[in-house]
């Protein structure tokens, strides 16, 4: 009996590497990689029956140290070929082994030695704890408060997968230029809208492909956003869909949403792009118009239970249940379960009612608060004002940039930027981090008991009145200009005699000062105060 051939290419286009190994091997031999890059193994039969897109074959990866394992779907590419890819979320040796009833694709084994990262803008999957959004950062079991806003830069960059075209070199070159833009304005997530490209890249509308069928050439082309950005340090958040009106649905595929196709396409999702770290997925837009709460749910336990490695997924207005989702809000006050005040939030006090909401999960405004949209208080002072009030409130996501329509760019990016500079160039947010109001006079303060770490935020002040009485001292405090040129600088030292600190600003703005080490680090001290 002929054995079928294995085949393995070498892909110079990804961040994912492949490997050759010689005809008709079962044993892959054994890789070398890092934590948090994808490898990438083929595999080629011709023993195939049906559409070879809903092949079953499946490799669980079992990590030697501790016996933890992971379990991924390959999917079909192109020809007679297979795929089927890894990240490693600890260090160690890893030994895979595959199983299906193909002959070709059962029965491969092999094994991938997994070394620390050595590019520390690496980061790994996001997720989150209780309400906190969190990013791996040296393992799975090492968790970092993330600070999760979502930047669309329509005016200039491409959005929509189509507009970065079908050639990979390109996409890659479009893709940095889109995050070096979200850089430049304060932002390190993107924003890809998909619709149905995935079925045929190009086309954005149901009604105008035949496709039942995934299409490999739109998920190359993710990938390579998705893979370029996430090793310049960045993420991209991706809407699967977006409204009926314009046919950019699911609807109109074979057995519509959640049918054959659709779920054809979801496994398909979870097979290749499970394995990548660097990606979140909102459902799309105007949902309460052409789908519900349990046709959305059950979109998201499909996926859940067919990703190897969870990603946050959210639809905006409704409540996905279950873990590894977000809380996502409609902005414009509709007849959904998940919404703000009309054109809102309307204030910080909005934004901790609806994080305090559930605290098991991350929040995120999904509605686009693009610069000067109509209805929304989102000039550059609103744009940077809602900015430090999500994340004073304790890390409410966000999600800003502009429409095409928008006035461009933001008049003082660098406000945006400073924003972004005090939370992600040092580790500030902390998974712990609660409201402390009663700690300031007239502004918003956050504490980690955990750190001791005190941050407070006073709008259009020249000075912050803080209640250290509680703090043992001396402290040094830095402050932050947050809409000035002066950016951060040191704040002086808080003396032990500090009880009730005045500290005045060089002049009026929108000011931060954030003190390290409020507290004895004791293991239970009676004089920290508790967070709200």
């Amino acid at each position: 009996m002929k054995i079928p051939r294995l085949t393995f290419s070498l892909c110079a286009c990804l961040c994912i590497s492949e490997i050759c190994i010689p005809a008709f091997a079962k044993d892959l031999g054994q890789r070398e990689a890092q934590i948090w890059r994808t490898v990438e193994w083929l595999a080629e039969t011709r023993s195939y029956s049906g559409n070879p897109f809903d092949v079953a074959a499946e490799v669980t990866f079992t990590h030697q140290p501790t016996g933890k394992k992971r379990t991924t779907q390959m999917f079909y590419d192109a020809g007679k070929t297979w795929k089927f890819r890894f990240a490693a979320t600890r260090a160690g040796k890893w030994q895979f082994t595959s199983e299906s009833m193909t002959a070709g694709l059962d029965g491969l084994t092999g094994s991938i030695r997994v070394a620390e990262n050595s590019d520390p803008k690496i980061k790994g999957f996001v997720t989150n704890v209780g309400n906190k959004f969190a990013v791996q950062v040296n393992d799975a079991s090492d968790l970092r408060a993330y600070i999760f806003n979502v930047y669309m830069g329509r005016v200039k960059h491409p959005a929509y997968l189509d507009e970065f075209g079908p050639d990979l070199q390109d996409a890659g070159k479009k893709a940095r230029n889109c995050f070096g833009d979200a850089m430049a304005n304060g932002f390190e997530i993107i924003f890809i809208h998909v619709n149905n490209n995935w079925f045929k890249h190009g086309v954005r509308e149901h009604n105008k492909h035949k496709s039942e069928n995934p299409d490999p050439t739109a998920f190359a082309v993710l990938e390579q956003i998705i893979t370029t950005v996430h090793k310049l340090g960045g993420r991209v958040h991706i809407w699967a869909w977006g409204d009926e009106s314009r046919r950019w649905t699911p609807i109109g595929l074979p057995g519509g949403t959640n049918g054959k196709a659709d779920r054809r396409l979801q496994r398909y999702i979870a097979a290749r792009l499970g394995p990548m770290p660097g990606w979140t997925m909102g459902h799309g837009f105007d949902l309460h118009e052409w789908t519900n709460s349990q046709q959305l749910n059950a979109w998201a336990d499909y996926l859940h239970k067919h990703l190897g490695w969870q990603h946050l997924l959210c639809a905006r207005g409704y409540v996905l249940k279950g873990p590894h989702n977000m809380n996502s809000y409609d902005g414009f006050g509709r007849g959904v379960p998940l919404t703000t005040t009309s054109h809102g939030p309307a204030d910080y006090h909005e934004i901790v009612e609806d994080l305090n909401g559930d605290k098991s999960r991350p929040h995120f405004y999904e509605e686009r608060h693009s610069f000067k949209r109509s209805g929304f208080d989102l000039d550059m002072d609103g744009t940077r004002r809602l900015l430090w009030r999500e994340s004073m409130a304790g890390g409410m996501g966000g999600f800003f940039g502009f429409y095409p329509t928008s006035s461009h760019p933001y008049p003082k990016p660098q406000q945006l930027r400073t924003h972004y500079d005090f939370w992600h160039s040092k580790p500030r947010f902390e998974l712990d981090m609660a409201p402390a109001n009663g700690l300031i006079e007239g502004g918003y303060a956050l504490l980690s008991p955990s750190t001791g770490r005190c941050i407070f935020y006073k709008e259009n002040t020249d000075t912050i009145r803080m209640n250290l009485s509680r703090f043992p001292g001396p402290h040094k405090a830095r402050a932050v200009d947050a809409a000035g040129p002066l950016g951060e600088f040191s704040a002086g030292s808080f003396g032990p005699t500090d009880r009730i600190r005045t500290w005045k600003a060089p002049g009026p703005s929108d000011w931060v000062v954030v003190v390290d080490d409020c507290h004895t680090k004791t293991k239970d001290n009676p004089n920290m105060p508790k967070p709200e």
